[in-house]
């Protein structure tokens, strides 16, 4: 893995889902780099230098809005919505935290006003409060097919959509990436963590696109990005009305995984505050016994839509012989197991250290299995 701050995994990860999400090496390098060279350097100024790059492209987007050029002043500040959110990941709650995703916020909604994102916002109802979250559809007479996006344990609808984009909309599926329980607005916001059962905002999302006649929710795939797959298999298992899942990480015990983890030395920021804030609990022990919740081992049997599950031969964070596991307990008859090496690009925890591969091969994938309606007959000229 490329490894901006070497011997830091944590402050490493954080630059590469950057650099996924649109990010530029170069400002990592302005920004970041004095930091490097000061390893004495604490979070204040880990934050105070994501602020400092976030700003800069805002500065930069407002002279793109005041020339005219509304769709460079867009990709300025998308970049700032990354910039922001990537700073504030490492900070534990509290007012700094809170003011660095409020400015990711502000910068994506700035983004959106430039009128240049090809995407709707929209609102869950469900048991957990509404969920927000944004609709990208490609360009079609027709409705189409849907994949749910959902983020692992620090990302965001605003992250999501800067690192998917339009890759789904171009091979003519409709992409919603979504807030919720444990994620984005819901933690950050309104306190909400995480669910063992996450059937239950899947159920929510799902009754909303059938509401809809934006798109065909006959159809509804579910995509989930690091932790994300476990949740993507949990709603496979336990929602019949998925079409197919893609588990963009294979998990197998949670619970287990990062009980190991602490135990070889996580031992330390961020998870000894993380967990806890992610798992509505007030100390790590008592977070480490909630993730027990969180395990697929007798799941994964129960899931038979079409499955992919993607993962990258050197990943970290969760074991490629977990994706093993995954695979052949897997109920699918329809069933795939890709592990990417460094050879053939993101040998790393979802791909992050060359993300377009495997981004290439799920919405192919998907592209397959997700029918498409046919275009509504073109009226005869009179």
């Amino acid at each position: 893995m490329f490894e901006f701050f070497p011997g830091d995994h944590a402050r490493s990860s954080s630059v590469n889902l950057a650099l996924m999400a649109g990010g530029s090496l170069a400002d990592v390098q302005r920004w970041l780099g004095p930091l490097r060279d000061a390893p004495e350097a604490g979070l204040d100024a880990w934050a105070a230098a994501w602020a400092g790059m976030a700003h800069q492209q805002e500065a930069l987007a407002a002279g793109d809005v005041g020339a005219g050029y509304l769709t460079t002043a867009a990709r300025r500040y998308l970049r700032a919505s990354v910039y922001h959110a990537t700073g504030q990941r490492l900070i534990p709650p509290g007012p700094t935290k809170s003011e660095s995703y409020a400015a990711s916020l502000q910068a994506f909604g700035n983004a959106l006003d430039c009128g240049a994102l090809p995407l709707t916002r929209v609102h869950v109802d469900s048991p957990d409060g509404t969920l927000p979250g944004y609709l990208i559809a490609p360009e079609a007479a027709s409705p189409r097919p849907v994949v749910v996006v959902y983020g692992g344990l620090d990302l965001t609808k605003e992250l999501l959509y800067a690192t998917l984009g339009t890759a789904f909309a171009r091979r003519g599926i409709t992409c919603l990436v979504i807030d919720t329980p444990g994620t984005g607005e819901l933690i950050r916001l309104r306190g909400v963590p995480s669910r063992p059962d996450y059937e239950v905002p899947t159920a929510s999302i799902i009754d909303h696109l059938q509401a809809r006649h934006d798109v065909d929710a006959r159809h509804v795939a579910v995509l989930g990005v690091s932790f994300g797959g476990y949740y993507a298999a949990r709603s496979a298992a336990f929602e019949p009305r998925v079409s197919a899942c893609v588990s963009w990480a294979g998990s197998w015990d949670c619970g287990a995984l990062w009980r190991r983890r602490w135990n070889e030395g996580g031992a330390g920021e961020p998870t000894s505050w993380f967990l806890p804030w992610v798992t509505g609990t007030d100390t790590i022990e008592r977070a480490l016994e909630r993730l027990e919740l969180w395990t697929l081992a007798d799941v994964w049997p129960r899931v038979t839509q079409p499955l992919l599950i993607v993962h990258g031969e050197d990943d970290r964070e969760i074991p490629v012989a977990d994706a093993r596991r995954a695979f052949e307990a897997a109920g699918s008859a329809d069933k795939r197991l890709h592990v990417f090496s460094a050879d053939d690009g993101g040998a790393e925890h979802i791909q992050s250290d060359d993300p377009g591969p495997a981004l290439d091969l799920i919405a192919e994938w998907l592209s397959v299995r997700m029918p498409v309606l046919p275009e509504p007959p073109v009226p005869a000229l009179a």
